[in-house]
């Protein structure tokens, strides 16, 4: 049987969590009717900006 179906702790550590456990987020609620949202990333800052053409940028 392939590791995909009968996943071990060793195997999610290797090919990270499956689409199961995925977490989604609408973009709206990251930016939360702003065009522009900072994301803080250990000692980054990370820039999601919504386009004029409703294109997701993130820029660093």
């Amino acid at each position: 049987m392939s590791p995909r179906m009968h996943p071990q702790s060793s195997d999610k550590i290797a090919t990270g969590a499956s689409s199961a456990q995925e977490r989604r987020l609408h973009s709206e609620q990251l930016l939360q009717g702003s065009r522009r949202v900072v994301i803080e990333h250990g000692d980054a800052s990370y820039t999601l900006l919504l386009t004029r053409n409703d294109k997701l940028i993130l820029v660093k």
